[in-house]
């Protein structure tokens, strides 16, 4: 079902070799019925962010198949993230987190999410571990889903 994004990442893999990893996250990898794009977490074992935009502009305006985006963001704290049981989420979701986006236009702080540029178009996001509307639907409580790709 996600061939343009497994078609995205044979391209990193020839550019980037086994630098990132990537996994499918989010109400995609829950199965959750009208989800509304693909969540792809990358995580850069060199932890290195020279390469980043690059690598985030491969991605950026994507579609798969089905007409839905592909939302791409290099987030290191993933390999934490996935040892955390429900319990431990729970008690950390008010932590803040930094994510990195790539983005053309010049992006605008609000609600509970900050940005910062970076250079050029990466953005460093600044959220909350799990953010109100996920805690509405009690995804607080419950262990994230990664599916590595």
């Amino acid at each position: 079902m996600v061939e343009v994004v497994n078609s995205i990442i044979n391209k990193c893999k020839e550019k980037y070799s086994n630098r990132f990893e990537y996994y499918l996250t989010g109400s995609y990898a829950r199965n959750e019925i009208g989800y509304k794009d693909y969540d792809i977490a990358i995580y850069d074992t060199k932890n290195n962010n020279k390469e980043w935009e690059s690598l985030l502009k491969m991605f950026s305006n994507k579609k798969e198949k089905d007409g839905k985006l592909i939302d791409a963001q290099i987030d290191q704290m993933t390999k934490s993230i996935m040892e955390m049981d429900g319990q431990s989420l729970y008690k950390n979701k008010d932590k803040k987190v930094k994510r990195y986006i790539y983005s053309n236009e010049k992006l605008k702080n609000w609600n509970y999410i900050k940005y910062n540029n970076l250079y050029g178009n990466l953005w460093e996001k600044e959220i909350m571990l799990v953010k109100p509307k996920h805690r509405s639907m009690g995804l607080d409580k419950i262990k994230r889903i990664y599916i590595k790709i």
